[in-house]
């Protein structure tokens, strides 16, 4: 607790010398350098106390899909995703400084909520043009066409998942576009010592009708900055169908 008040005096310093009076900002200066001698503290260890994690909620069944959703808005918003467990239960971590963490973390939430709604009403649209109720499930036959349907609806919505990320990713890269921030490797390090890479499923020849169909879903998605005195966390995600926006 102690060592946190120091680096939050240090951090306050050092904001006031970016003033307009060079006697104030040179004082600040002086007072921040005075402080981190007497503490042993270092312009690293200033940097890191910046860095703070936020985390989601657990992580959903279909893990590889919500990761790679992760990924796209941790690259946007300069953060550092990670996947972590306590007490049982798995969750998405954002790492990064300022409110970045926190906007990643409430976009995440908005875009997955987005695209498992728009995953399964276009699963349920094409399985229904895929069978046939007057199938007598009780021959081999029609059990197998209705196999074969539910495996194409499938694969198809698999393709339809992997448009709609591909379209949204140039869509939250417009709206944030940050740059990677190199102090959040070393702070993950220092809390979590040294971490493992997980890769995520790839799907190769996915269904290009599937993929057309999400790139199409996809590109209604669009995220606006709050206005007017909104808070970081207050920016709206908006669709073309009523009722979608967040």
């Amino acid at each position: 607790m102690q060592a946190n008040h120091i680096l939050n005096k240090i951090k306050k310093c050092l904001a006031l010398t970016a003033s307009d009076n060079p006697g104030e900002a040179a004082a600040a200066l002086r007072q921040a350098k005075k402080l981190m001698d007497k503490h042993g503290i270092t312009e690293a260890h200033v940097k890191l106390a910046e860095v703070k994690a936020v985390q989601t909620g657990k992580i959903p069944p279909a893990k590889d899909r919500a990761a790679k959703l992760v990924a796209i808005i941790g690259d946007a918003f300069a953060c550092k995703p990670l996947i972590r467990s306590k007490e049982g239960i798995t969750f998405f971590e954002f790492i990064g400084k300022g409110h970045y963490p926190e906007l990643a973390a409430y976009t995440y939430a908005i875009l997955w909520r987005r695209l498992e709604m728009e995953r399964a009403a276009f699963h349920e649209q094409l399985l229904a043009s895929l069978t046939d109720p007057g199938w007598d499930l009780r021959e081999p036959h029609d059990q197998r066409r209705k196999k074969w349907a539910a495996d194409d609806a499938r694969k198809a919505t698999t393709a339809f998942c992997a448009g709609w990320l591909a379209r949204v990713a140039e869509t939250v890269r417009h709206f944030a576009g940050h740059q990677p921030d190199p102090d959040l490797d070393d702070w993950a390090r220092n809390q979590y010592g040294k971490l493992g890479a997980r890769k995520t499923r790839q799907h190769n020849g996915l269904d290009p009708d599937g993929v057309q169909a999400g790139l199409e879903a996809g590109s209604r998605v669009s995220l606006h900055h709050g206005v007017n005195g909104e808070s970081a966390g207050q920016h709206l995600l908006a669709g073309n169908r009523q009722g979608v926006a967040a």
